[in-house]
């Protein structure tokens, strides 16, 4: 049995890799399950200090062993933690389906109110794109507005007014942009090498569109893409 200030031997041998774990008692009953971003440091600290996770205590006394698997991210972690507490809720654990709430980044196609918006539910109707779903709601706004600095799409809206077309003016942008710019920012979000890599580039200073009849610094994106994968974090379909 687990006790505090004790981690089992097999603890370390554990993967420093994200994953999900689950613990179980000596009848094989799953007491809990929960996610990681290394998977060896967070399940030994359950035989640490357990700080505000104080009421997980007695659970520990009744850990007999530890499964976990392996995943290639966290984002991967984070959507098998909740498709397996979708399906079951171990009696320690709190929210069914975890914490996190999946989410969706929407590319407003119209002219006059282009630009990207997180929302909770991909809605049906004409006039945009829905990319997603994602887990991580704070994550995936600064995702979108990391893309907005560098592709400002929603600057080349038609029928801008005050700040917004004085914010135009300062980044070169115009109306003409838009599909240019549209065109990039769906490539970085379908996950396009040569567009992720050129948005990586930009990133750090803050691109605008790029000079016009220039193939070397035009974005990425152009050309047609065979292969489609939806999400700039790894979406689950």
């Amino acid at each position: 049995m687990g006790q505090a200030g004790a981690p089992p031997p097999a603890v370390a041998a554990l993967p420093q890799a994200p994953g999900v774990y689950r613990f179980r008692d000596a009848r094989n009953a799953v007491l809990y399950l929960g996610r990681a971003v290394n998977l060896r440091r967070r399940v030994g600290s359950y035989w640490g200090d357990l700080g505000s996770r104080g009421h997980l205590a007695p659970m520990v006394a009744r850990i007999a062993r530890t499964q976990a698997l392996v995943c290639d991210s966290e984002h991967e972690a984070a959507w098998l933690e909740r498709n397996l507490l979708e399906r079951r809720l171990p009696r320690w654990n709190r929210t069914a389906g975890g914490q996190e709430v999946p989410v969706y980044i929407r590319l407003d196609l119209r002219p006059r109110s282009a630009g990207l918006t997180v929302v909770h539910a991909a809605g049906p109707g004409p006039g945009a794109r829905y990319f997603g779903p994602y887990l991580g709601g704070l994550r995936v706004r600064l995702a979108a507005s990391a893309l907005h600095r560098v592709l400002p799409l929603a600057y080349a809206a038609d029928g801008l007014r005050g700040s917004d077309r004085g914010m135009a003016a300062v980044r070169g942008i115009a109306p003409g942009d838009r599909a240019a710019l549209t065109e990039t920012v769906v490539a970085v979000l379908e996950r396009d090498a040569a567009a992720m890599t050129w948005f990586r580039a930009s990133s750090n200073g803050g691109a605008t569109v790029p000079p016009r009849n220039s193939p070397s610094s035009s974005p990425p994106g152009s050309r047609r893409r065979s292969r489609r994968q939806t999400g700039s974090l790894r979406s689950r379909r």
